[in-house]
């Protein structure tokens, strides 16, 4: 008899993020596993819009998001287990997780909010209640890194009894979308190569600095441009300031570019001359896996998960130092051998990581919580 997991589709609802994109694969891949049987619910009163892009089976559960959280960090009210009927097992996908009487897995993609509570919004710092009170009462706890559990376990262990219910369960690489690009696109990758930072532009993507760094880089390589692309966001202020910052010469190379398609960012990816990716904290770092696929040399942080996702697959620099970053970032433009080793490197590193591997670790992890309860 397959077990029956209640699977949080709130993610996928609007505009994918990364996390929205994991869920979905996530979802697609552990629905093959005949050992599971997948019951996916949505938290929103505005789900019933995005009802095309959500499983047939989906259950609507009216309650805003926001009004949950603010219940659920402090009581036990608004549990969800009369709406979801002989359910084994609840996966809370994004860290919003249910009072239930059912054994319960949060997946915590990272722990900003306690790590680095002035980087992300008060909203996302409420988080940190609700999670302590779910692992005080047993929750399971998915992981995409080790460096992530370590750091649930420093910011949450006292919560945790028993440490066997931390699972460190890696994604994969988003598909690229391989199709004809915007003309917008297409005109802008043309001619000099450009340097292309992926990712909402907020606080620990750690834009600004790369403005700061991007000045060294463009006395010593007047010819690179800088492409920012990811939807507007709270850093955008300090990304203002650091552009007003910049020489005449050297502000006129930077594009902000916003959101993008699909196709657009794939197209991006394909024709940068480098992924820089200077991030004060990751969860996983899905651009970097997008960046191997798409055969682009990295540049990157050690900051939380970073290095044990790259390995070898990236050229490492300091986050909290313009200097070095600009330091790294030119090493990378001006050595092919550098970008060929890296390349090379992320072609063997990208084999490591698959979707039908990540669920068959969930699969394995819904068993032996349903069997352990």
């Amino acid at each position: 008899m397959a077990i029956r997991v209640a699977f949080d589709m709130t993610p996928t609802l609007g505009t994918r993020t990364g996390i929205g994109n994991v869920v979905t694969h996530l979802y697609e891949s552990i629905s093959d596993e005949s050992a599971i049987e997948l019951v996916p619910y949505t938290l929103s009163y505005k789900a019933r819009s995005f009802a095309d892009e959500l499983p047939d089976n989906n259950i609507f559960i009216k309650y805003p998001a926001r009004i949950l959280l603010a219940a659920w960090k402090y009581s036990n009210l608004f549990s969800l287990d009369k709406a979801m009927e002989e359910i084994d097992v609840w996966h809370a996908t994004n860290y919003l997780a249910p009072p239930t009487n059912n054994p319960l897995l949060i997946t915590i993609h990272d722990v900003t909010m306690v790590k680095y509570p002035d980087l992300v919004p008060a909203q996302v710092r409420s988080l940190a209640p609700m999670i302590s009170r779910r692992l005080r009462a047993g929750a399971h706890v998915q992981v995409p890194a080790h460096a992530i559990k370590e750091d649930v376990l420093e910011h949450f262990g006292s919560d945790i009894e028993d440490t066997s219910h931390i699972h460190v369960i890696p994604f994969s690489v988003p598909d690229l979308v391989e199709s004809p690009p915007s003309s917008r696109v297409q005109k802008l990758s043309e001619g000099d190569p450009y340097i292309l930072c992926i990712g909402a532009l907020e606080p620990r993507k750690n834009h600004a600095r790369l403005i700061d760094a991007f000045e060294i880089i463009h006395a010593s390589n007047p010819h690179v441009r800088l492409f920012l692309v990811g939807p507007d966001g709270p850093a955008r202020p300090a990304i203002d300031a650091a552009l007003a910052r910049l020489s005449h010469n050297a502000r006129s190379r930077v594009v902000i570019t916003g959101s993008v398609s699909d196709a657009d960012r794939t197209w991006l990816l394909h024709h940068a001359h480098l992924v820089a990716y200077p991030s004060l904290y990751e969860g996983f770092g899905l651009p970097l896996l997008e960046a191997m696929t798409a055969h682009a040399p990295i540049v990157t942080t050690r900051e939380g998960s970073l290095e044990e996702i790259a390995a070898s697959a990236a050229h490492y620099v300091d986050a909290h130092d313009s200097n070095d970053i600009a330091r790294g970032i030119l090493e990378v433009l001006e050595s092919q051998e550098t970008r060929d080793r890296l390349i090379a490197a992320g072609n063997n590193r990208i084999n490591d990581f698959s979707w039908a591997q990540s669920a068959r670790m969930l699969t394995d992890t819904y068993i032996a919580i349903a069997k352990k309860n």
